[in-house]
């Protein structure tokens, strides 16, 4: 059984110590006009656990290091070499290729804010009448009139930290943006998160684009924390299939 990572072009090779699941080589395979990138796996071996999908992630990232790479969904398998070059149809080759064409030198940078929260929670405390008032009174009330107060607290509390995502995420991709092909923000679920977005920047003005993120960070430092995962394959960047 062979595991498909995803396609490169057909004139690049993988690193000849890269291991894929089970730590098995990862090797090319020929399809004309773009190439698969596999791994020999035993399928009763393969249950999705998180080292497995670590390992999945790696090859990929490992790849787009150096070189465009349309990722494939975790966990897809084919019986042999034969069963590779029906699952990437030679009609659908060309449009591979040209995906691939348009990636060519580019890679995918991840950025990952969250805020310190006492430090903005401070900071709402300060600005907003309303926090600071309820923040007070919560002190006073009896206990059976507290479940109230700190309901509304918590509510007055989200809006705060909604203003002020909007504005910082605002910031950021303003000072990010000049240095991107292409940003993509991905959907926070965290009252502390600020953002998560990934960036299409050109491998060449990387530095130029860490640079910047750097600066954010040490403007607010204490306030917001930044995480840069990358470069990576363009998962937000290509259709999933």
């Amino acid at each position: 059984m062979l595991y498909l990572y995803g396609l490169v072009l057909p004139d690049v090779d993988v690193p000849d110590d890269l291991a894929g699941l089970g730590a098995k080589d990862v090797r090319v395979i020929g399809l004309g006009e773009v190439s698969a990138v596999v791994s020999d796996v035993d399928t009763d071996e393969l249950v999705g656990t998180p080292a497995e999908i670590r390992a999945h992630v790696a090859v990929l990232d490992a790849v787009a290091a150096d070189h465009a790479v349309l990722p494939m969904r975790f966990g897809t398998v084919v019986p042999d070499e034969t069963a590779v070059e029906r699952a990437f149809p030679a009609g659908r080759r060309a449009a591979f290729a040209d995906e691939l064409r348009r990636l060519a030198g580019l890679a995918q940078l991840t950025v990952r804010a969250r805020y310190v929260q006492d430090t903005v929670l401070a900071e709402l405390v300060a600005e907003d009448v309303k926090i600071a008032r309820l923040r007070e009174t919560l002190r006073h009330l009896p206990p059976h009139a507290l479940r109230d107060a700190r309901i509304r607290l918590g509510e007055l509390v989200v809006r705060g930290f909604a203003r002020k995502r909007a504005r910082d995420i605002d910031v950021v991709l303003d000072e990010l943006a000049p240095f991107a092909v292409e940003i993509h923000e991905n959907e926070t679920r965290q009252v502390d998160e600020v953002l998560e977005l990934a960036a299409l920047v050109r491998r060449a003005g990387r530095t130029r684009f860490e640079a910047a993120l750097e600066g954010i960070a040490e403007r607010e430092h204490g306030r917001i924390t930044f995480r840069l995962v990358g470069p990576q394959a363009p998962y937000d960047f290509v259709e999933d299939w």
